[in-house]
């Protein structure tokens, strides 16, 4: 089971946004010194990331901002977003005002708290920033950086993590957030490994210093939940890998389930993980008939979840008929950057076309990049081929700024809302990023194509322009 996969696309695509909820104050304050384009609020409301709901934040053009949430329990730790100026933490409080105010000046920041509880509070924000995973290896825009140095910048952050510790007055809240702070740094530390492992193209089950730390790992312990060691633990368990209909693995991770698993939440959680092994990570190849039938039987109380993803998997495989080699390309209304369209079957026509779907706020979308720049250089001033990018960003200011910045030697497009709903729909696409590949003739040669960092990609493309 490729977990680090499986993890990085949920992290990607299962945030539910939601409308902000105005007028009480749970949160208020005041960014000064910087601008915000968007910015938006992570509430979890078993701290789970998986559970995550995304909530709009307005910030008003003086940098005041206010924020309320319905919270299902006496406090809740939340994730601020600042757009691209980076990530922040609140921890709040049940009928009670935070006062939050983010200064930058000359270069450096400060974040200061006012209210209740706001020694947690300016912890939580320092855990975020230490333990946000855009810092660390491939969710990292920049990437390319040694294994080694991410590892040595954890070692550095945790320690600060640490260090701040004594700061938080309240014993139980200390002692609760000592544990958590354990369970980040550790999960942080496995996703590196996970990395490192990819990367060599060997698996985390023989890795040494993997076992090392998930030994001796209460899978059920809801720190362990709430940090994603349980899954990690649950996952170094299944000796089945990925391959075609993921129907052998899937069993596998039932069993292991059904004799290891006692929390519902995170019983409840690898009904979806085993759901997106086979309904989305799965080629379709297999009995899914049959194997709905049983895994539901599995789910139990959680069968709806079931019925939701087979519905969808459904949805996708008529896509999947519908975009097979040699049938005519969906075509689409494309955006470009200064506000006039076009029809991708007018540009995918007369050459062979490479498509990437991608997003700015995608990380593994962005570590394809420099990919697809070498791809375009490669087959400069061949007019046999073209390469296009396809934003799916609903921020569309967001998709232009990057590509001002980064003024990439190849088209640039954008759809959203209804639009790409609708090409989601007709291409079958559940996650980004995704390759799309369209012959001479405007037919589709490849719905799901490989990655520019795939070698076969060039190989392919110099066969079908010979």
């Amino acid at each position: 089971m490729n977990y680090s996969r499986t993890i990085k696309l949920l992290t990607m695509v299962g945030l539910l946004f939601l409308p902000q909820l105005m007028n009480a104050q749970l949160l208020k304050g005041k960014v000064v010194g910087m601008s915000v384009d968007d910015a938006a609020v992570a509430y979890s409301p078993d701290g789970y990331l998986l559970n995550q709901k995304m909530f709009d934040l307005k910030v008003a053009s003086d940098g005041t901002f206010t924020f309320d949430m319905p919270l299902e329990n006496p406090t809740a730790d939340v994730e601020i977003y600042f757009g691209e100026n980076g990530i922040y933490g609140a921890h709040l409080v049940k009928g009670k005002t935070v006062e939050m105010t983010i200064t930058v000046k000359d270069g450096k920041e400060e974040v200061t708290f006012k209210g209740p509880e706001a020694d947690v509070s300016r912890f939580v924000n320092l855990s975020s920033k230490a333990f946000d995973s855009m810092k660390y290896s491939s969710m990292d825009p920049s990437a390319g950086r040694p294994n080694a140095e991410y590892r040595a910048l954890l070692e550095e952050n945790y320690n600060k993590v640490k260090a701040a510790l004594p700061k938080i007055k309240n014993k139980q809240q200390r002692e609760f957030y000592t544990r958590l702070s354990e369970g980040n740094y550790k999960w942080t530390k496995a996703r590196l490994i996970m990395d490192d492992c990819e990367d060599k193209h060997v698996s985390t089950k023989d890795n040494a210093e993997m076992k090392e730390l998930l030994k001796d790992i209460d899978v059920n312990d809801p720190i362990n939940y709430r940090t994603n060691m349980s899954l990690t633990a649950l996952n170094q368990m299944c000796k089945t890998e990925f391959g075609g209909s993921n129907e052998a693995m899937c069993y596998e991770q039932m069993d292991i389930v059904n004799k290891f698993v006692t929390l519902p939440a995170l019983r409840n959680v690898m009904v979806r993980i085993i759901g997106q092994n086979y309904y989305l990570y799965g080629d379709g190849s297999g009995d899914y008939e049959e194997f709905t039938k049983r895994f539901k039987l599995f789910a139990g109380q959680d069968a709806a979840i079931v019925d939701g993803m087979y519905k969808n998997f459904l949805e996708v495989k008529k896509s999947k008929e519908k975009t097979a080699a040699g049938t005519p390309a969906p075509d689409i209304t494309l955006d470009l950057p200064d506000g006039k369209q076009v029809q991708l079957k007018d540009i995918a026509r007369g050459k062979f076309t490479y498509i990437d779907v991608w997003a700015t706020w995608c990380g593994p979308c962005k570590k394809e990049i420099p990919f697809m720049a070498q791809l375009v250089e490669r087959f400069k001033g061949n007019d046999k081929v073209q390469f296009i990018s396809i934003s799916v960003d609903e921020n569309v200011d967001a998709w232009k700024k990057m590509i001002e910045a980064d003024k990439p030697a190849w088209a640039q497009y954008n759809i959203h809302g209804a639009v790409n709903a609708q090409f989601s729909k007709d291409w079958g696409i559940t996650g980004i990023p995704r390759f799309i590949m369209i012959d001479k003739n405007g037919n589709i040669f490849a719905a799901d194509a490989t990655r520019p960092s795939n070698e076969e990609t060039a190989k392919t493309i110099e066969e079908q322009i010979k």
